[in-house]
């Protein structure tokens, strides 16, 4: 959700997590009915997983696209630095990778609870050649 006031539309696949992504997702659409396209589309594999993340790059009607995990954290100044990239220099690049770390787990076994947070801090930009 770090990233909701900067982008134009957010697409969240649900594949069966337990996190209670869909209950949390209809809360924030309240909110931002324009920018979430949501689905729930089940339970996915290795091998499917593939093909269910080539069918949402298809939908993807944009000229940028970024693709985060859920608990992906962005600072804002690392997204405005993209978005600024991207409007003075959008059609010279092919992509713009960010660096990124994973800098909390948090592990309680007795419910067996994982939190992780995975903050971008770091943006490269790859001119097309």
């Amino acid at each position: 959700m770090s990233v909701i006031d900067f982008v134009d539309k957010m697409m969240i696949w649900d594949t069966g997590s337990g996190d209670k992504t869909a209950d949390i997702v209809k809360k924030i659409y309240g909110k931002y009915p324009d920018k979430i396209d949501f689905k729930e589309v089940g339970e996915v594999n290795a091998e499917s997983y593939t093909g269910m993340r080539q069918k949402m790059l298809d939908e993807t009607k944009s000229d940028w696209l970024m693709i985060l995990d859920g608990d992906e954290v962005w600072w804002r100044e690392s997204i405005k630095k993209v978005v600024s990239v991207i409007k003075k220099r959008g059609n010279k690049l092919d992509t713009i990778v960010s660096r990124y770390y994973n800098v909390l787990l948090i592990e309680l076994f007795q419910d067996y609870i994982r939190l992780s947070l995975t903050v971008s801090t770091d943006i490269t930009i790859k001119p097309t050649l």
